[in-house]
C-alpha cells in the first residue's frame, strides 16, 4: 500500500483491536497508493479486508479512497459478516467471497468511463474455514479430506469470483487498459491440512513458506502472456509500478523500495540484482513475558541468510534458493565470506527502521482490570478511578513502555480527603470483572515489583496486602502483554509525596552528530517532579533489546542527558521515562518497562547520517 519497508515506520506486528485509536495503524504520515492516484483523477475503491487501522482517520476513506465495501481487522466469518459500506455498518447476508465480487463487479461498470484503482483484498482463503455454498462443495468431492475438501470450495469460489471481474473487464473494453496485480499476503498457515511444499516453513515465518506467494501481473497488449518472471519481486513494487503506469510521480521526500518493474516484464530494460529484507522483532528471552526473538532474513540474488523461528538460537544459516528452494541445505560453514557480506547488508538495512510502534499482547485480554480492595467493599464491578485501571493503548501519544498498552493508576492517600487512608490495606487484582481471573496472595512491594499468584474460583480468593503512608500518591503499573491472563501478574507499586510528572522531549543538539560527537537531549517535564522521581535517557544501538540508562540532570521542569558519541552509521534509538526505582544500571526490557512511572515515545538519529 506504501511501496515502503513497513519496518521504516514501525508497522512491524500484528494489528491489535482497539477501535479508537488514531496512532494504531498506518501512521499518516504516509502516503497510499490511494492517494498519489486520487488527485490524478483516479477513482480509489478498496473492497475486502482493511488490516491498517480502524479509527476513523485510518479507515480507507480517510487514506485516499473514494468509496469502502469489507471489514476492519485480521479476518471475518463469511455468513451474516459485519461490514463497512464506507463507514456506515452493515450486515452481508451473501457468501462473503461472493458479496465482495459483486461489489468488484459493480464498482468497475460505474466507473468504466474515468481512470480507476481497484484494491479488491479477498478475505479467502483464509480463516474461518467456513464451508461454502453448495455449489462449490459438489465441484471437490474427489477430495477425502473433509477439512482440505472445504479449503478447496474456499478456492473455487475466489477463482470463480476473479474470473468475473476479469468477465467484467473484458465487456467493459478495458482490459488493454487495466494493469492488474493478483497475489497473496504470505504463505499458508500451519493448521495441519495445509501444505508449503516444496517450501519449508509457513506463515509468521521468514522462511520460504512464509514469505514466498504467488505473484501475477496482466497487462493485456503491454506485457507479454505466459512470461515467467524468474528474478525475485515484492510486493513493495506495487506502488513505484502502478504510479509509471498512471503517470504519477512518487513523492520526493521518502525512499521508496520497490522498484517499476514494467521495464523489466517488458524486456525494455535487463533486470537488476536486488537485496530484499524480511524482520519479525521481538525484545528477546529478556524482554517482557510473552517476547518473541527477533526472526529476519537478508536475500541478495540467489542466496538467502535467515534466522528462522526454529532457529533463533543458533547462527543464520545460509541458502542458495536457486539451486535449493526448499531450503535444506545450510552453506553458511563452507561459503563465510557470503554469510559476512549478507550479515553487513542486513544491518545496514536496519539503521533505516525503527522500533515498533505497538507489541503484540492480548488485546486488552484483563480488561476491565479492577481494584477489588476494603477500599471499595471488594467491588470486583467498580467502573470508577482509581479502583478500575485506565487502560492507554500503545502507541499512545506520550508513549508506553516499549509500545506495550499498559493499565495505570494513581491512588492519593490521605488521613481525609483522598482516595484511600493510610495504614494496611487488603485487595485482589480482578480481570473482566470475574472472579475466574484474579490475582492475589501477595505483600506488595513499594518502589518495584511484585509477582501475584493468579486465581480462578467462583468467589473471592486469596487477597493481597499493601501498606499506605499519609499523604502520598501511590501508582500502579501493569503492562498488557501475553502472558498475564491465566498465569502469575507482574505489578508495580511506585510511591512520590506529589502526582507523577509526565515527560516529553524538548529538544536534541546536534540533530545529526558525526562520529563519535555526544549528543545531548533535553527534557521536559509537566511540573517540578517529588524527590522519589528519577528521570532517565534511555538509548540503545539493538532496538532496546538492551539499553543504557543515563540518569538526567537538571532542576524544575528542565532536565538533560547525554549519549555518548558513537561510530559512523551507528543507528542510534532512545525514550524517556520516569521512575521511583533506581534503573541506572538496568539493561533489559523485562527490568525497565514494568519499573517505568512515565514514557515518551521514541526517537532515533543515525551518525553521519542515514545510510
Amino acid at each position: 500500500m506504501t511501496g515502503r519497508y513497513e519496518q521504516r515506520f514501525g508497522f512491524e506486528r500484528q494489528l491489535l483491536p482497539a477501535v479508537g485509536n488514531p496512532r494504531l495503524g498506518l501512521p499518516n504520515s504516509e502516503v497510499t497508493l490511494a492517494e498519489l492516484l486520487r488527485p490524478a483523477g483516479y477513482a480509489c475503491g478498496a473492497i475486502g479486508k482493511w488490516h491498517l487501522g480502524s479509527a476513523p482517520n485510518l479507515v480507507p476513506t480517510s487514506r485516499g479512497f473514494d468509496e469502502y465495501f469489507g471489514f476492519l481487522g485480521a479476518d471475518s466469518p463469511y455468513y451474516n459478516a459485519d461490514l463497512y459500506r464506507n463507514t456506515r455498518r452493515i450486515t452481508e447476508s451473501r457468501y462473503l467471497t461472493e458479496a465482495f465480487t459483486r461489489e468488484a463487479v459493480s464498482f468497475i461498470n460505474r466507473h468504466q468511463a474515468q481512470p480507476f484503482f481497484l484494491y479488491l483484498a479477498y478475505n479467502a482463503v483464509h480463516s474461518p474455514y467456513d464451508r461454502p455454498p453448495q455449489q462449490y462443495m459438489d465441484r471437490v468431492q474427489n477430495i477425502p479430506d473433509p477439512a482440505r475438501r472445504i479449503y478447496a470450495a474456499m478456492v473455487l469460489a475466489l477463482d470463480d469470483g476473479i474470473g468475473q471481474v476479469l468477465q467484467t473487464l473484458q465487456a467493459d473494453n478495458l482490459l488493454n487498459s487495466t494493469l492488474i496485480f493478483f497475489l497473496s499476503d504470505n504463505g499458508a498457515p500451519d493448521h495441519g491440512f495445509t501444505r508449503n511444499l516444496p517450501l519449508r516453513g509457513y506463515k509468521t515465518d521468514v522462511l520460504e513458506g512464509g514469505i514466498h506467494i504467488p505473484f501475477a501481473v496482466q497487462w493485456t497488449g503491454t506485457v507479454p502472456a505466459n512470461l515467467v518472471y524468474e528474478k525475485p519481486i515484492a510486493s513493495l513494487d506495487i506502488v513505484s509500478t502502478a504510479a509509471s503506469a498512471a503517470g504519477v510521480s512518487l513523492p520526493g521526500d521518502r525512499e521508496y523500495d520497490g522498484l517499476n518493474v514494467l521495464p523489466f516484464l517488458t524486456g525494455q530494460q535487463n533486470s537488476p540484482r536486488r537485496t530484499l529484507f524480511w524482520r519479525h522483532f521481538g525484545l528477546g528471552d529478556n524482554g517482557p513475558p510473552g517476547s518473541t526473538i527477533t526472526i529476519w532474513a537478508v536475500r541478495d540474488g540467489a542466496l538467502k541468510l535467515v534466522t528462522s523461528k526454529a532457529t533463533v538460537h543458533n547462527p543464520p544459516a545460509l541458502y542458495d534458493l536457486h539451486n535449493d528452494i526448499g531450503e535444506t541445505t545450510d552453506l553458511a560453514a563452507a561459503r563465510p565470506a557470503d554469510v559476512t557480506r549478507l550479515r553487513n547488508l542486513y544491518d545496514q538495512w536496519q539503521t533505516k527502521l525503527i522500533a515498533p510502534l505497538w507489541q503484540v499482547d492480548k488485546h486488552g485480554q484483563l480488561a476491565p482490570v479492577v481494584l477489588a480492595g476494603d477500599w471499595n467493599n471488594f467491588n470486583k464491578d467498580d467502573d470508577t478511578a482509581p479502583w478500575q485501571l485506565t487502560r492507554i493503548s500503545a502507541p499512545a501519544v506520550g508513549g508506553t513502555p516499549d509500545g506495550y498498552s499498559w493499565f495505570v493508576n494513581t491512588i492519593h492517600v490521605a488521613s481525609s480527603g483522598g482516595d484511600a487512608t493510610p495504614g494496611t490495606h487488603s485487595f485482589v487484582v480482578i480481570g473482566h470483572n470475574s472472579y475466574a481471573t484474579q490475582w492475589g496472595g501477595e505483600a506488595i512491594n513499594i518502589n518495584n515489583a511484585t509477582v501475584i499468584p493468579f486465581f480462578s474460583g467462583n468467589e473471592l480468593g486469596p487477597v493481597n496486602t499493601i501498606t499506605f503512608d499519609d499523604d502520598y500518591y501511590y501508582s500502579f503499573r501493569l503492562l498488557d502483554f501475553v502472558g498475564q491472563a491465566h498465569a502469575n501478574m507482574e505489578l508495580a507499586v511506585l510511591k512520590t509525596a506529589a502526582p507523577p510528572v509526565s515527560i516529553t522531549w524538548s529538544g536534541q543538539t546536534p540533530a545529526v552528530p558525526t562520529a563519535s560527537q555526544p549528543v545531548v537531549v533535553d527534557i521536559a517535564l509537566s511540573h517540578s517532579k517529588s524527590p522519589q522521581e528519577h528521570v532517565y535517557l534511555r538509548w540503545s544501538t539493538d532496538t532496546f533489546v538492551t539499553s543504557h540508562i543515563v540518569p538526567a540532570a537538571g532542576s524544575g521542569i528542565n532536565y538533560s542527558a547525554t549519549i555518548p558519541g558513537q561510530p559512523p552509521g551507528t543507528a542510534v534509538q532512545y525514550s524517556l521515562l520516569t521512575s521511583t526505582a533506581d534503573l541506572s544500571s538496568a539493561v533489559y526490557s523485562s527490568v525497565i518497562d514494568p519499573l517505568a512511572l512515565s514514557e515518551s515515545v521514541n526517537f532515533k538519529y543515525v551518525v553521519g547520517g542515514s545510510l
